[in-house]
């Protein structure tokens, strides 16, 4: 399978993230909030990407800072709680 791209993969957590916002307020269902970003993390955390102007570093170090990043919205997610 080929790998997402920074810019494809952003849009497609994106729009995921809007879309468990919409239904959370449509549903009243508060942990919907918290589905989007534990997604969202997710993404990055099977697929660490970054843009193109940040190629030229070291991509190991790139690679772990996007799996921190994505383990922190998670972390966020589990541990906040988003009233509808």
């Amino acid at each position: 399978m080929k790998k997402l791209n920074f810019g494809t993969q952003i849009k497609i957590s994106l729009i995921i993230l809007v879309l468990c916002f919409i239904l959370a307020s449509l549903t009243k269902i508060a942990w919907l909030h918290n589905l989007g970003w534990i997604i969202y993390g997710l993404f990055f955390i099977i697929n660490p990407c970054w843009p193109k102007a940040w190629d030229w570093q070291d991509h190991d170090k790139l690679r772990l800072g996007c799996r921190i990043a994505s383990v922190l919205c998670i972390v966020v997610a589990l541990i906040t709680r988003f009233g509808v």
